[in-house]
């Protein structure tokens, strides 16, 4: 509910705080005093175009606030909720700020795009009678309208979650099989690969063999020669080393005779003689196993260069070849398996389009039977409201299945009964919008609680009995709607539980409009210039008396 509205240098409003309650306020004034620059305002705050025409002459910036007072229940507050707008549970503070340069928009005092504001506002407030406001020409509306005539809101909410279920679940599989694809392509590479590395198979720690084996070969022949000819050396012939250590020691012990602090001397010698018989045995042992490895060098060469080969191609040390054989034959372990995922989501997918399918034909079915009767209701209503022999017809398209259902909703309308249906977009007069939207809150009133309605034009072109009961009408819609209406005709203001009169007056040389709030004596002098014109007698003020009284 919208519980107050303050406007600061609008056009010719200099300050207007407007508090608002509950139920019916109806807004009346001189032609041109400003009274549908309330409905400019609350259009400017709720997100509609704007520019530095709206500033009052003299000031710098124009300024619109409005408060709501929020249900529990109210979509307005779930949404505020979702965004982190809150900052009272119960209330919502709407603010814009219209500069020469730029306009800003505020929630809660939180600024905010100007788009936001818009989804806000269609959740607060609903504007009828200037077609830029005229939410009722929107089909998402229409089709709202509907379901909520048909008693359906529950099934398309069940059905909007089927769908989108179904289609985060075909998101899914699409992603699945793309990956599944390339998946399967990374596989075939891999597999390509392990077949060179099976070709090969490097073993751990091969390569430092390879070539620690290759150098051997390689100098084989220089190795087996210097090999011999130390044995020689140290074991073979009058001259080799053993021989001479074995006269020195022969010396030795005859010097030690006469010395015996050479036994010291004597003990190295025998030890290192042990020392060179071992090598000797080393070294025929070394010498041996060259002489019987065979020496197929091309073919340790070939190998080598097979390493090599491998090692480049894969951009990776050649020690490191069997770690990455491991590691691709993981990988391709890995890759293996993806069908049965995929068959899995296919499945879930069928199950899931068989109940959104279900759940679409219940949908179907109770809005097919519920259009023609909504049709009736509203053409009926439209003709009480002054609209004459015109008809309105709720016509189901068929569509392919969506959250909103498989099928769209369009109101059309047919002005004379010879005339074809055209969509309400088509009609040019607000003020036959207004009463047709009217038509529609009355037939929807006991199944369809939304925002704040506010109607301008929707008395345009009617009097006398229509009037009243269009008044009537209104105050039926504010027992469960609050209702602001701006109007001309004193049957329509009389059915106001809060009367607004808006007035222009010059002060200190500039044009200034001013809101009242009336009392009783006041509403019944508003009424009788309403009914009399300039001249109010005693009869007008009766009158206006009996209006109120109802």
């Amino acid at each position: 509910m919208l519980s107050e509205l303050l406007i600061r240098s609008f056009v010719v409003i200099d300050e207007l705080r407007i508090p608002l309650g509950p139920g019916l306020s109806v807004v009346t004034g001189e032609t041109g005093a400003g009274k549908s620059l309330l409905v400019d305002a609350l259009g400017l705050v709720l997100g509609s175009r704007a520019d530095a025409g709206v500033i009052r002459t003299g000031a710098d910036t124009a300024e619109v606030t409005a408060t709501f007072d929020l249900a529990p229940e109210s979509p307005a507050r779930a949404w505020l909720a979702e965004r982190d707008l809150t900052a009272d549970a119960d209330q919502c503070i709407v603010r814009r700020v219209v500069a020469p340069d730029r306009s800003r928009a505020f929630i809660n005092a939180t600024p905010v795009p100007l788009q936001l504001l818009r989804e806000l506002g269609e959740r607060l407030l609903d504007l009828h009678g200037q077609h830029e406001h005229q939410a009722l020409m929107r089909k998402d509306v229409q089709r709202d309208l509907l379901d909520a005539y048909a008693g359906a809101e529950g099934e398309a909410r069940a059905l909007a979650g089927a769908v989108a279920a179904l289609q985060s679940a075909r998101g899914r599989h699409r992603a699945l099989q793309e990956a599944a694809e390339q998946r399967a392509a990374r596989a075939s590479l891999v597999r390509y690969q392990l077949d060179e590395f099976e070709a090969l198979h490097p073993q751990v720690g091969e390569w430092q063999e390879l070539n620690a084996t290759e150098r051997r070969l390689a100098h084989a022949q220089e190795l087996i020669s210097g090999i011999s000819d130390l044995v020689t050396l140290l074991s073979e012939g009058e001259d080799a080393l053993s021989a001479a250590l074995e006269k020195a020691m022969n010396s030795l012990r005859h010097l030690t005779r006469h010395e015996p602090r050479l036994a010291e001397v004597e003990g190295l010698l025998e030890s290192a003689g042990v020392e060179i018989s071992e090598a000797v045995i080393a070294l025929n042992r070394i010498g041996g196993g060259l002489e019987s490895e065979p020496l197929d060098l091309s073919a340790l060469e070939s190998r080598v260069a097979r390493w090599h080969d491998l090692a480049r191609k894969h951009h990776t040390p050649a020690e490191e070849l069997p770690t990455l054989w491991a590691r691709l034959a993981a990988e391709y372990e890995s890759l293996q398996g993806d069908e049965d995922a995929v068959a899995k989501l296919a499945q879930e997918i069928a199950q899931r389009e068989h109940e959104a399918m279900d759940l679409a034909a219940v949908l179907s079915a109770k809005r097919h039977a519920a259009a023609p009767a909504l049709a009736q209701a509203v053409t009926a209503e439209m003709g009480r409201l002054g609209l004459g022999s015109a008809r309105l017809q709720a016509a189901l398209t068929p569509e392919e299945l969506s959250v909103n259902g498989c099928e769209g909703v369009e109101f059309l309308v047919s002005p004379t009964p010879d005339a074809s249906f055209k969509p309400l977009a088509r009609i040019a007069s607000g003020g036959e919008l207004s009463r047709i939207s009217l038509a529609l809150q009355v037939v929807l009133a006991d199944v369809c609680a939304g925002p704040t309605l506010v109607f301008d034009e929707v008395d345009v072109g009617i009097g006398g009995a229509v009037a009243e009961i269009v008044g009537l009408r209104l105050h039926e819609l504010s027992k469960t709607r609050q209702v602001l209406c701006i109007t001309h005709l004193p049957q329509v203001a009389a059915q106001g539980d809060t009367h607004l009169l808006v007035e222009k007056g010059q002060t200190a040389g500039r044009t200034i409009s001013s809101i009242e709030i009336l009392t009783q004596a006041r509403r019944i002098e508003e009424i009788a210039r309403m009914l009399g014109g300039i001249a109010v007698s005693a009869r007008t003020r009766a009158l206006a008396r009996d209006m109120l009284r109802g």
